[in-house]
């Protein structure tokens, strides 16, 4: 899809709405729009802080369903996903040749001094962003395979960082990226702890610790949520240790499923933590809806 296409196909999914489509391309094109809405945010607006979570939020996704992203292979339309992504705005997924895939330079770590390295670590995937961001940000952006994708991905999740589907209104209501977040660049995850938005969410798993732990805390470490802490208990008046969970703030990454040296970490479904964020199983039910 070539630019002209690609601004013309925004346009009309816009609805020719100017403000849309202005605020789309301030979006896209520079690094200040995010530090404009970091201090924008610093207003004690309740309403404020409510509208950018219902317009600009993600859903944290395991390193398994961030790779289907990546791999469906196919066009991919889901709309009106509430049960999924529960926000009045920015629940679609339209996913136009999933294989058009952008590696671009995090917003979050580039406004920020010191940022984890390295910083082309957000995936926009498919038409017609892609193909958009790569004409605006030319030097902070490249276009690359699904397996460099994939490479991505896994690097990051090796870091600890965690994976999240991102939404945003100013991207036509939709799916249009996949990050690899930490909670000292990532804005999301700021805003959550900062100023209790409600703009991440769960994955819909829960991390669980078997009986074999011996509380080494390499989990806890890497988690991005604290939802990890050590404690000490007394086994046939020796004293021992092993991590807990803190069910209230664990986001179902799965990192800490991956950092443990014994295997002794397991996610489970946890319905209060809502629906995952598998594009496959979701396209399946799509389709079998469709042909009921």
């Amino acid at each position: 899809m070539s630019f002209v296409k690609s601004f013309l196909y925004n346009m009309k999914e816009a609805k020719y709405n100017p403000i849309t489509l202005i605020h789309s391309m301030l979006y896209v094109a520079t690094v200040t729009y995010l530090r404009v809405l970091k201090n924008l945010l610093k207003i004690d607006s309740k309403w404020f802080r409510n509208h950018i979570a219902e317009t600009y939020h993600s859903k944290v996704v395991r390193l398994d369903d961030a790779a289907k992203f990546i791999t469906i292979n196919k066009n991919i339309e889901l709309r009106n996903l509430e049960h999924v992504i529960p926000y009045k705005h920015a629940k679609d997924i339209i996913l136009k040749n999933p294989q058009n895939i952008i590696a671009y330079e995090c917003a979050c770590r580039a406004q920020k001094k010191d940022a984890c390295k390295p910083t082309d670590v957000c995936l926009v995937i498919g038409e017609p962003f892609a193909d958009l961001v790569r004409m605006f940000q030319p030097f902070r952006s490249r276009r690359i395979s699904p397996d460099e994708a994939l490479k991505i991905i896994k690097e990051e999740d090796e870091r600890g960082h965690v994976h999240t589907a991102w939404f945003k209104t100013a991207m036509l209501d939709r799916f249009y990226a996949i990050c690899n977040c930490c909670k000292c660049c990532c804005l999301g995850m700021k805003f959550m702890t900062e100023y209790n938005m409600k703009g991440l969410l769960p994955s819909g798993y829960l991390a669980v610790i078997g009986d074999d732990c011996v509380g080494c805390g390499e989990c806890a470490k890497y988690c991005q949520f604290d939802a990890i802490e050590i404690i000490s208990f007394s086994d046939n008046g020796k004293e021992r240790k092993r991590c807990k969970i803190i069910p209230e703030s664990c986001f179902g990454c799965g990192i800490c499923e991956g950092k443990c040296k014994k295997e002794n970490i397991f996610l489970i479904l946890d319905t209060e933590k809502g629906i995952p964020l598998n594009i496959e199983e979701l396209a399946k039910t799509s389709e079998a809806e469709a042909r009921a």
